[in-house]
């Protein structure tokens, strides 16, 4: 996460309007932390555990430099025993007496809400189980289970860089419906300008999941 916050702060086709380190550090040794993870019944793979970054959170908000070009993107994300610990307040996201029971059990991983859209990336750790679910919330279409674990996430957010709405590209939503034009227009314009502007990342599989969703 540290190497996509530095690509967008040295880049000229973005501005910057809030950027922040958690407490931690890189000297962190995490191994303590994943046995006390396994202790209280939250075991982790050690693909997910390669995933671990040591501060409790990275945050990014920017925009694009061009005021033309309708391209606003943040991130928020938590490492993975921070989230575990910081459950999602229930009664904010449950319209319906059935959704509490789960959302009862989901944990904020990522809060996509200093630029007003009121998102939330959240896992779902479940006891003995290795690989929490992903579920993404916002307050206009509910929550959605995402075809992502862990470290899917991160590592989408990196080639991303948190792009409004890049959640929906792995999500099982109809993105052509109306309610999802400003979020078909932001992905859409990603997929144009990215690849010139990083061309290490291939955004080849990003595209094929759009037309997927249309």
């Amino acid at each position: 996460m540290s190497q996509t916050i530095r690509e967008v702060l040295e880049s000229p086709y973005f501005e910057v309007m809030h950027v922040q380190k958690g407490p931690g550090g890189p000297e962190k040794d995490p191994a303590g932390i994943f046995e006390l993870m396994t202790e209280e019944g939250f075991p982790l793979t050690e693909r997910l555990k390669e995933a671990y970054f040591p501060y409790r959170y990275m945050a990014l908000h920017w925009c694009a430099a061009d005021p033309d070009l309708p391209l606003i993107g943040e991130f928020n994300v938590m490492n993975i025993d921070a989230s575990s610990e910081v459950k999602l307040p229930v009664h904010d996201f449950a319209w319906e007496k059935s959704d509490e029971k789960l959302l009862s059990e989901l944990s904020i991983l990522d809060d996509i809400s200093r630029g007003g859209g009121g998102q939330l990336a959240t896992m779902r750790f479940l006891p003995g189980v290795p690989s929490p679910e992903i579920w993404f919330l916002d307050r206009f279409h509910t929550f959605v289970k995402l075809d992502l674990d862990y470290r899917d996430y991160l590592d989408n957010l990196i080639i991303t860089k948190g792009v409004t709405g890049w959640q929906y590209l792995f999500a099982d939503v109809p993105l052509g419906d109306r309610e999802y034009d400003s979020t078909l227009e932001s992905l859409r314009v990603m997929l144009q300008v990215f690849p010139e502007r990083f061309p290490d990342y291939d955004y080849t599989f990003l595209q094929a999941r759009l037309e997927a969703r249309l």
